[in-house]
Formats: C-alpha cells, structure tokens, sequence
C-alpha cells in the first residue's frame, strides 16, 4: 500500500495531467510525464507517449471533454500510483514536473454557489456580482399583528 503523502501526490498529478490535455501546458505536461514515466528507457517512454496521445484525442475528440477528463483522472492516478510504488524516490521529480506545469495551466472561469434561505415569517435577499436595493413598505397585517402581540 503506498502511504497517504504518496497517494495524494498521485491523484494530484493524474489531475494536473488531464487538466493539461488539449491546452496551451500540453507539450511540457506530455514530455514531462513521458520522460519522468519513462525512466530514460525509450520504449518505456514511447508507451507513456502513446498512452498520453491518445488520451489527449479523446479529450479533443469529445464534445463532453469535461466528462472525459473526470473518467481519465482515475486512470492517470492509478498509472501515478504504480509508478511511485515502483519508484518513491521520484516523488520530488513528479512534484517539480506538476510545480512546472501548474502555472500554465488555463484558468477557469470563477464560479460562486450562493445558498439563500428563509424561515417563517423571514424575508431572505442575495446578490452576486451586483448590488440589492430594497425599501420595506408597510408590514403586511399578519406581520404587523405579530409584531403587537410580542409587544404585548
């Protein structure tokens, strides 16, 4: 079994790797991996290039190329993983190789998730990216005898 920091490593990997597919960081990503897989063996290389190409197309291929880089994450890890069981010591070549690629990764676009809720008599408000202007009118009468009998 490959311990926590290792496994983490190769997961982190396996998704800067796909994520790098079919983008502008895909050459230094593909002859990074190929070389660090590889070991300097060439026809160890040539397979982890093959393997990375055709994936890539897939990813090109594809109109749903999201989904396609979820379903090869598991592939890529389980390769990272095999690779650090057999190799541990390359560990901090694999971090230097995802240090090197992260940063031409494109960018994606900024999401918010906005949870708003509203219990009872409550009046609940939210915005993003904007602003809210409101101007309470009179209370409603169930609302405004609420409020005089917890005066009361």
């Amino acid at each position: 079994m490959l311990d926590q920091t290792l496994a983490a490593l190769a997961l982190s990997g396996a998704t800067t790797v796909v994520a790098a597919m079919a983008t502008d960081a895909w050459e230094a990503a593909r002859t990074g991996t190929a070389r660090l897989l590889g070991r300097g063996e060439p026809p160890r290389q040539a397979t982890v290039e093959h393997q990375l190409d055709a994936d890539a197309e897939l990813v090109l291929g594809e109109a749903d190329s999201p989904g396609v880089r979820r379903e090869l994450v598991p592939v890529w890890n389980r390769r990272l993983v095999a690779f650090l069981r057999e190799n541990p010591a390359a560990a901090d070549e694999l971090r230097a190789l995802l240090d090197e690629i992260r940063p031409t990764l494109p960018q994606g676009e900024p999401r918010w998730v906005q949870q708003v809720t509203a219990h009872g008599q409550g009046t609940a408000f939210g915005v993003q990216g904007g602003d809210i202007h409101y101007h309470g009118g009179p209370a409603t009468s169930a609302a405004g005898e609420a409020a005089q009998a917890d005066r009361g």
